[in-house]
């Protein structure tokens, strides 16, 4: 972890939520690392954090770990992790809200063989990267899928990597996940290996859909940049606090809770922040199927 002010907002949530919990919390400063830096030595981060996470797995005798970025935070104490485990599967992803993506910042793995093997596998995509505008491990993991969850469907992953290796912007990028996606098909959740959680039933989601208004079903919400907050950028965001301090010698207490002072204008009711969140999954929708009428002629899954 660096730039430490910038998600320290987010970062004191999560920390204090999981001493209260009593789960364990564990922040890679990997730059600092020169052992991890060995094991994993990927020049884009974002391919390196996946191999981290594998190797602090590896040396560890949990049996599941939540993986985040640096920018989500605990909106809502109140959940418990738990939740959204499903033992049915060892690694557990989730669809973004608005497009259609595999959300890469953020899963529950199984402390299991398999789980290791899919995150190296994912992480060593880094050298194998299209000369493209690939969205780094974003990109990747969609090709990760499609090779390790829908192996039989050689023909159809290569129209994708063909759309993937002339990606120049991200609306090609998106052209190219619906792409994989489409070879995925309608499935979410296959037995042993992998679930996708559809949009809206995960444990996380990004602040700024819904302007940093926030309703009891909601736990973590991904965004919290410093430099972000009410800034006129994509993604810009409100403060939903009144104070960003935190007590920490409160976390392990009965009056942990203190320390979320939140202002009451942001806080709604379920149903209110569903109508928010189903306009972008139409939204999605909608686009999902404009863009694979495009790309159609090009696949043919039966052939496949």
């Amino acid at each position: 972890l660096e730039n430490v002010e910038e998600y320290r907002l987010a970062q004191n949530t999560f920390e204090c939520y999981a001493r209260f919990h009593q789960y364990k919390w564990k922040v890679i400063n990997f730059s600092s690392n020169k052992t991890l830096q060995k094991i994993c030595p990927h020049s884009d981060f974002m391919f390196a954090r996946h191999c981290v996470t594998a190797q602090i797995m590896e040396e560890s005798d949990e049996e599941w770990f939540l993986f985040i970025d640096a920018d989500m935070g605990v909106i809502n104490p109140n959940h418990f992790i738990e939740e959204w485990i499903d033992n049915d599967v060892n690694l557990i992803f989730y669809d973004r809200i608005f497009n259609y993506e595999i959300m890469s910042g953020s899963y529950l793995a199984r402390n299991v063989p398999y789980s290791l093997q899919f995150l190296r596998f994912w992480a060593n995509y880094q050298f194998k990267l299209p000369n493209s505008f690939h969205g780094t491990d974003n990109g990747a993991i969609h090709n990760v899928f499609m090779e390790l969850i829908t192996p039989e469907m050689v023909k159809a992953r290569r129209i994708c990597e063909k759309l993937w290796n002339r990606s120049r912007t991200y609306d090609d990028l998106y052209v190219y996940e619906a792409c994989a996606r489409s070879v995925l098909g309608d499935s979410s959740k296959w037995f042993e290996k992998v679930r996708i959680l559809r949009k809206g039933t995960s444990w996380a989601r990004d602040i700024w859909l819904t302007n940093s208004m926030w309703g009891m079903r909601d736990f973590v919400l991904h965004g919290w940049q410093k430099r972000k907050m009410d800034a006129v950028v994509f993604a810009s965001w409100p403060s939903p606090f009144s104070s960003h301090y935190f007590n920490m010698s409160l976390c392990e207490t009965e009056d942990a809770a203190i320390n979320w002072k939140y202002k009451d204008s942001f806080i709604r009711d379920n149903a209110e922040i569903d109508q928010y969140l189903n306009s972008f999954i139409e939204n999605s929708s909608k686009n999902l199927i404009r863009t694979l009428a495009e790309i159609s002629e090009f696949i043919n899954l039966d052939e496949a």
